[in-house]
């Protein structure tokens, strides 16, 4: 007798950080959402290498579309190694931010090995538009607020059940104002029949317990009292977590100015192209009725000018005014520019975990060295109170945890005691049939 089959497995990231990858699949179609690279020291007992992922995902058999929620690389790092003639979906803006990380990154690789071209032929997705491409899977992508701009949700329609997969989010962040989450959850979503959610905050409550920076936000407003007292800051910070970088973009008290490398001023332009129509913060700062300047160092401006509103950075000249210059600690141009900078302030905005234990980043110590230091960062990822309001908002009759190291807690914390058993916690290659 001829049985319906739908499944849910998630391939890799049940009990572990990063390294996602989950299949939605009915008799006739299958997708994959999100094919992310392990983060650097993960070692998950049991958990299959990258190339052992891709090996079992695309092992021949027919798959209709791989789906990315946002562009961090441990949710689409092995996008290099997904079959060509498989699409791969992305949202607009990521897609566009992307294409300038991936060509920065592609400089000196050979042909074979550059990204870019498997970049450019990815499809683009639109928010609340339902793609209708994967057969008797529907997805409608929702776009939530993350430490990396243009991020979804999947909203699933199949085999008579809804599902949302939330991918990483948070309501902290500039898309996170004014209770978005909340407004588009009951305005297009709903109840629901199973939530497969992150929940990479559980493993570090006392480390949110002991930040005083809860919010974008606050980043921004202990950012300005920081300037305001430091002729000379420089901002160890992720190019790609564009909320934090245009608070300290916005922060900087008229008079001083803002310094960044020709990458980074890119993906600031493309941010305020694509999202400065709907969000304040990602419209350029006003001074006297004129953009804020961006002053690029290096000698190779990559083709802005004055037309971007580019400039030339002459540190002569702007230490007598002071400034802030956005950091990455591991191009050497970096380190060797701070040596003309008198006491310079160090803002570090990064997770605190890559300055210590087994995640911590020599290349970050060393940056920093001996140099004043402030700690100021707030979470990619939704605190647990946010997992526990999506939940009540709506309502699973099943709820699987991922990405996340304490998959287990969801059934033992107290801010989950209500749908305790509700929870169903899979191993990697687990399938779950609804």
């Amino acid at each position: 007798m001829y049985q319906k089959r739908n499944e849910i497995t998630i391939y890799r990231g049940s009990h572990q950080i990063g390294g996602c990858a989950t299949e939605i699949r009915t008799n006739s179609h299958r997708i994959i959402i999100d094919c992310g690279a392990n983060l650097p020291n993960s070692n998950v007992e049991g958990a299959m290498g990258d190339e052992a992922l891709t090996q079992t995902i695309f092992s021949g058999e027919p798959c209709d579309g791989v789906l990315f929620t946002h562009y961090h690389g441990d949710h689409m790092g092995l996008y290099k190694k997904i079959p060509q003639d498989i699409p791969l979906y992305i949202g607009s803006t990521a897609k566009k931010l992307l294409e300038i990380l991936t060509e920065k990154l592609d400089f000196g690789m050979n042909t074979a090995e550059k990204g870019l071209p498997r970049i450019e032929s990815i499809k683009r997705f639109f928010p609340g538009q339902k793609l209708k491409v994967f057969g008797d899977i529907h997805v409608t992508p929702f776009i939530v607020d993350h430490s990396a701009l243009d991020a979804y949700m999947f909203f699933i329609e199949t085999g008579g059940k809804k599902i949302l997969f939330t991918g990483d989010f948070r309501e902290h962040g500039i898309i996170g104002e004014n209770n978005t989450l909340e407004k588009m959850v009951q305005t297009y979503i709903g109840e629901i029949d199973i939530l497969i959610t992150e929940g990479t905050m559980l493993s570090r409550i006392n480390e949110t317990k002991q930040n005083l920076i809860r919010t974008e936000s606050d980043l921004g407003k202990r950012a300005r009292e920081l300037f305001r007292t430091n002729k000379e800051s420089v901002i160890v910070v992720s190019s790609t977590n564009l909320d934090s970088i245009m608070e300290f973009y916005h922060a900087l008290p008229w008079g001083m100015d803002f310094v960044c490398d020709a990458y980074q001023a890119k993906l600031i332009l493309a941010a305020m192209e694509d999202k400065g129509k709907y969000y304040k913060q990602y419209r350029p700062e006003m001074i006297h009725g004129k953009p804020r300047r961006l002053y690029i160092v290096g000698n190779d401006m990559e083709g802005l000018g004055a037309k971007e509103n580019c400039y030339k950075a002459v540190f002569s000249i702007l230490q007598r005014k002071g400034f802030v210059m956005l950091a990455r600690e591991s191009n050497p141009r970096f380190k060797k520019i701070m040596e003309q900078f008198s006491d310079p302030l160090i803002i570090y905005s990064k997770w605190t975990g890559y300055l210590d234990g087994k995640h911590a980043d020599p290349k970050v110590k060393e940056f920093i060295g001996n140099h004043r230091m402030e700690k100021l960062h707030t979470s990619g990822h939704a605190y647990v109170e946010t997992i526990e309001k999506l939940i009540r908002l709506t309502n699973p009759k099943v709820i699987i945890p991922m990405h996340t190291e304490c998959a287990e807690n969801f059934r033992t914390m107290p801010v989950f005691a209500a749908y305790q058993d509700r929870v169903k916690v899979l191993q990697d290659g687990e399938a779950y049939y609804f």
